[in-house]
């Protein structure tokens, strides 16, 4: 196997380092590939940010809402694992997530702290609080809740890298040596790019497959599940997820409307080969609107249940 002319495109150059950094476990190839940054983390709080570049931004070069989505799962999830050991992880229940409107052009940065534990009931549920800030201004504040599960089989969750050191800039990667899943990635990426390049597509738009269809009274969004998308134990990350059915709401409404706000509460893991959202338009006033979203399954299972408000632009 040889490297192809596209491999010199800045994208595939950050894939390439992804999928290098990836065969350290305890991150998702998405955490690798947009270079998400720890600055700091412990058992109370922890501190993660993200610049804009080729791979993460949006079409007016913000950063792309589904980046923001993983950058506030993860922060939110990352200050509540300190406390739980290696034979654990974290399950999202609940996410809301509020915006002010500010656009993150610039690096985009989630503050998290870990606030307390449900009390009273069957079960371990850590609750946390986020802030995403981009410069000096306010982008989102948000809320989540996740259960707290074993291991399968009596596995260890390997930690989250990259937390206390800097991943190198460089690691090598033989092509030779990628395994089937690393080459299906590879081959994803390179063929967006080629798609992108000639179109003027967004990139990660088209990578995600996020290409919301007008129906009457809302919107249907289908996308193509694979590691692309998946976590550490191989269900779509958390963050993903969301931010399917943040894009299917915003497209029922169209370009006149600011997704002002969200809270989805996680009903069972995203699998199977196509994840499906469908955005029903409940209220659309003068000024605001609420949009509910089903996303399920390749099975049919619902696997998220999002509620969002949206504001019309002045």
């Amino acid at each position: 196997m040889y490297s192809s002319p596209i491999d010199d495109h800045v994208i595939v150059k950050k894939a390439l380092r992804a999928i290098a950094l990836n065969r350290t476990p305890g991150y998702s190839f998405c955490g690798n590939f947009f270079d998400f940054s720890y600055d700091s983390a412990d058992q109370d709080h922890s501190i993660v940010h993200i610049k804009p570049e080729a791979q993460s931004v949006g079409v007016s070069g913000q950063i792309h809402t589904v980046v923001q989505a993983i950058l506030a799962d993860m922060g939110l999830a990352t200050c509540l694992r300190y406390n739980i050991g290696d034979r654990h992880r974290t399950a999202t229940v609940s996410l809301s997530l509020q915006f002010t409107g500010v656009v993150p052009n610039g690096t985009l940065v989630a503050t998290s702290y870990s606030q307390a534990h449900l009390q009273g009931v069957q079960g371990r549920q850590g609750i946390s609080q986020t802030r995403l800030t981009c410069g000096d201004e306010l982008v989102a504040i948000g809320s989540a809740a996740f259960m707290i599960l074993p291991m399968p089989e009596g596995s260890i969750l390997p930690p989250v890298p990259w937390v206390s050191q800097k991943p190198p800039a460089n690691p090598l990667l033989d092509l030779e040596s990628l395994n089937d899943k690393e080459q299906w990635i590879l081959n994803r990426v390179r063929h967006s790019v080629a798609v992108c390049e000639k179109s003027g597509q967004n990139f990660l738009s088209h990578f995600f497959t996020l290409a919301p269809q007008l129906i009457e009274g809302g919107a249907v969004s289908e996308v193509e599940n694979g590691p692309h998308i998946g976590n550490r134990v191989g269900h779509v990350q958390g963050g993903i997820i969301l931010a399917i059915g943040m894009v299917c709401a915003s497209a029922a409404l169209g370009d006149e409307w600011l997704l002002s706000g969200v809270t989805a509460t996680y009903i069972s893991p995203g699998e199977g080969d196509v994840i499906r959202a469908h955005a029903v338009i409940v209220h659309q006033g003068r000024m605001t609107a609420v949009v509910k979203t089903s996303v399920k399954s390749g099975s049919g299972k619902v696997a998220l249940e999002v509620l969002s408000t949206h504001a019309r632009l002045a």
